[in-house]
């Protein structure tokens, strides 16, 4: 058997395999028995006619194209053995040739593979969050709405209360959001006509305070409503983008009807509460000073600085990791993209059945057909797999890998905010389902942070896996 291989475009190869014409005279013999067994010939019991015989009833191109078949398959996993070659799917009998010598030609799809050049070089400034005094205040008065005393009010709306109801917001001079929505200026009944709806909400709970009021204004707009009352008005967001993003200066149309009302009690802020918030988060047990209102700020104050630091490095890391796959080379078989469409469109209709409804559903509605709908998903499905393979290749390149003790730490530290009950809940992680899944998130959290270290230089070059690699000695 002589075994030839070609590289094809988008990570396709063909394998091109000459075996001696013998070879191909046992498979045509083997063929004429097999089709024998399934065929009534007049005169001859089932199996037994000879082969003169049974190719006069069938054809010898009927005996020919079974012995192709029969031993096309024979062959493939021995030819794909000796090429080295590392295929993504099953190959596919491509072509054959009966002269000179029986010649099979097979097509198949690769590995994909991902050159991320020198990424090692990226650098990026890191700008380390800032806590401010307010956004303490924020955080403490956040407690003091948890342990507030709520009681239902009979009268109308009025300042500090908190208030059920259905919201619906629209962007009145949102020139893009109307051509999005494809609603022309000159139809409908004014202004709302060509806004854009950003909010619809059936039971939104608001705080009628300047702190927690989702608009300036809107307070004062629902002062005096009842229950069940709708109050329509428009509100224009002043010029901070810091503070109202996309909203700034935007006028903003709102229809609010009022489902309930309440009355909200804050507790004082002073020791005593600062010792119940310690006391019910399990917190200043036998520390000097735990229970004061000091001591309750300055640990707000860490928790936030805290969790600003790794939402910070996490939007870091996601930043970094995006640049490493702009500047990557990727390269994949069709098949793979057409699997990941696959994919989504199962995820779609999982997603659906939790809503009632089913992708059949959604078919019909949208009118398109399934093949349409999964061709719609072919940006989002190839950057799912640029993700992937980027992240394969980081794991790869930086040798990172998660022994089993990491493993077991880190399933002893998931266990343990199940407190007396921890033990009970770690057989979950005798499946090796979730044990993979645990080690994925660990290896995804891994290179998140390699690579954010990378790109804020605190790796010298003697840390990567190269340097590592050219400094082993016999």
């Amino acid at each position: 058997m002589n075994v030839q291989t070609e590289q094809l475009e988008n990570r396709m190869a063909r394998l091109t395999v000459v075996v001696e014409s013998g070879r191909l005279d046992e498979a045509r013999k083997s063929a004429a028995r097999k089709i024998a067994g399934q065929v009534r010939i007049p005169g001859f019991r089932k199996g037994k006619a000879p082969y003169r015989v049974l190719a006069s009833h069938v054809g010898e191109a009927a005996i020919l194209e079974t012995a192709v078949e029969d031993l096309g398959m024979a062959l493939y996993p021995d030819a794909l053995g000796e090429s080295g070659l590392e295929p993504y799917g099953p190959g596919t009998l491509e072509d054959f040739e009966q002269e000179p010598d029986p010649t099979f030609r097979y097509t198949l799809p690769l590995q994909p593979v991902a050159d991320l050049g020198d990424y090692r070089s990226i650098r990026r400034e890191f700008e380390r969050p800032e806590v401010s005094d307010g956004d303490v205040d924020d955080a403490l008065l956040a407690l003091q709405e948890r342990e507030a005393l709520v009681e239902d009010s009979p009268r109308p709306v009025a300042a500090g209360n908190r208030v059920h109801a259905t919201v619906t917001a629209t962007v009145l001079d949102d020139e893009d959001g109307a051509e999005e929505t494809g609603e022309d200026d000159d139809e409908g009944d004014g202004e709302e006509a060509a806004g854009r709806q950003f909010m619809d909400e059936q039971q939104l709970v608001l705080s009628l305070t300047p702190e927690r009021e989702p608009a300036p204004g809107f307070t004062e707009a629902l002062l005096g409503a009842a229950l069940e009352e709708q109050r329509d008005f428009e509100l224009q967001y002043p010029e901070d983008d810091e503070r109202h993003g996309t909203l700034s200066g935007k006028r903003v149309a709102f229809s609010v009807t009022v489902r309930k009302i309440e009355l909200v009690t804050l507790p004082e802020l002073n020791d005593d509460f600062a010792a119940r918030i310690s006391a019910s988060d399990g917190e200043g047990e036998g520390e000097v000073g735990a229970t004061s209102l000091l001591t309750l700020r300055v640990r707000t104050r860490e928790r936030l600085n805290s969790e600003a630091e790794e939402q910070a490095s996490s939007e870091f890391a996601q930043e970094v990791l995006e640049t490493i796959i702009e500047g990557a080379t990727f390269s994949w078989p069709e098949a793979l993209v057409q699997d990941q469409m696959e994919h989504l469109l199962l995820r779609m209709d999982h997603d659906m059945r939790q809503r009632g409804l089913t992708l059949e559903d959604y078919i019909r509605m949208s009118g398109n057909t399934r093949e349409e709908l999964k061709e719609q998903s072919r940006d989002n499905a190839e950057a799912l797999i640029r993700h992937s393979l980027a992240m394969g290749e980081l794991l790869r390149a930086e040798g990172i890998e998660v022994s089993e003790d990491k493993l077991e730490e880190e399933i002893g530290r998931s266990i343990a905010r199940f407190g007396e009950q921890a033990e009970a809940f770690r057989s979950m992680y005798d499946n090796e389902g979730m044990r993979q899944n645990l080690r994925n998130e660990l290896q995804t959290r891994a290179v998140m942070e390699r690579v954010a270290s990378i790109a804020r230089g605190e790796l010298a070059e003697e840390d990567s896996p190269e340097a590592d690699a050219e400094g082993d000695g016999p």
